[in-house]
């Protein structure tokens, strides 16, 4: 399933999450309160950790959550061109992940010419979105660039209070290609975002109600490219920095939980293509994750875990009949 640029610009949805699940069957999508807790997606009713999440070819899981899993809190629509869901088991090509299916993402990129573009909402509650970008392309490179703040007053989720849990969302989105020559390409992509995001104290007693979480999230994405025709192969270097931040009130006291995960892939895909209907796909990957934990749990002391993932694949695709 795609869902293209035309159904994200027209959509009033800021944010993915809300938009795929009004635009896809097979999916549940779930948020545990208002803008910017948690939130996530379910395909073929399998957990959320089985669908792999892919923003311009970076693997987007956050190794410091119990179950690697990608929440959708935060993903605006903003800078989307388009997402291609594939249902269904895709784990010869993208792991064990991808059990119930894999979900790639792409940022826009430059139109010919030199552009700009500058967006306003407004909503109820405080609500305010601000975009603004910069593309272009000219004959052998192409570039893009948009800044977005969303900010809301957000509202109480208990009942004997009418206090607001604010949310504020700034990100910048950028990527840059350029031909060196016919055959060969070089891009590179790069996101960033800064989260904040207040929510109530479970426990009456326990005042004041200001816990709040914030959080920020970087990756990187640089490629070289070469296209033969029936031949291409393409190397990445990915790179992916999640930093979460919970503040906790208790009474007097205040709890802060720190938790740190990095990500560092090289990675090869291949393609030949014997014709329209037969092609293989091939790759080496290399993945190298770290996460960090600094809380109540550890004893406020830093715990580290590493894991180191080599895998190769290979996949014939074809397609015997038209049907």
């Amino acid at each position: 399933v795609v869902v293209d640029s035309k159904a994200i610009s027209e959509s009033n949805e800021f944010f993915l999450g809300e938009l795929l699940s009004k635009n896809l069957n097979g999916m549940n999508y779930f948020q545990q309160g208002g803008t910017g807790t948690v939130s996530g997606i379910q395909l073929r009713g399998l957990p959320k950790k089985y669908s792999t999440v892919y923003v311009d070819g970076v693997k987007m899981s956050d190794p410091s959550t119990p179950d690697n899993a990608y929440y959708f809190n935060n993903l605006m629509t903003g800078s989307l061109d388009r997402v291609e869901i594939l249902k269904g088991a895709q784990t010869s090509l993208y792991g064990s992940g991808a059990l119930a299916g894999t979900v790639n993402i792409f940022s826009k990129k430059g139109r010919d010419g030199h552009n700009k573009n500058i967006g306003v909402s407004t909503g109820s509650r405080g609500t305010k979105n601000l975009n603004i970008s910069f593309d272009g392309k000219q004959e052998n490179y192409d570039y893009f660039l948009e800044f977005t703040n969303f900010s809301t007053d957000g509202q109480s989720a208990m009942i004997d209070n009418d206090e607001n849990d604010r949310y504020r969302n700034d990100s910048i989105t950028a990527n840059m290609g350029y031909n060196i020559s016919n055959v060969l390409r070089v891009e590179n992509y790069l996101r960033y975002s800064d989260y904040f995001l207040e929510y109530d104290e479970v426990d009456a007693d326990n005042l004041p109600d200001d816990n709040n979480t914030d959080d920020q999230e970087a990756s990187y994405s640089g490629r070289l490219i070469i296209d033969n025709g029936n031949l291409k192969n393409t190397l990445f270097y990915n790179k992916t920095i999640i930093q979460r931040n919970v503040n906790n009130y208790s009474g007097a006291s205040i709890l802060k939980d720190n938790f740190k995960s990095e990500r560092n892939a090289i990675n090869l895909l291949g393609e030949y293509n014997f014709n329209l209907d037969t092609k293989i796909v091939y790759g080496l990957d290399n993945e190298f994750d770290q996460a960090n934990m600094n809380t109540y749990y550890t004893g406020y002391n830093y715990k580290t875990e590493k894991e180191r993932i080599y895998s190769q694949y290979v996949d014939l695709q074809l397609r015997p009949t038209e049907k």
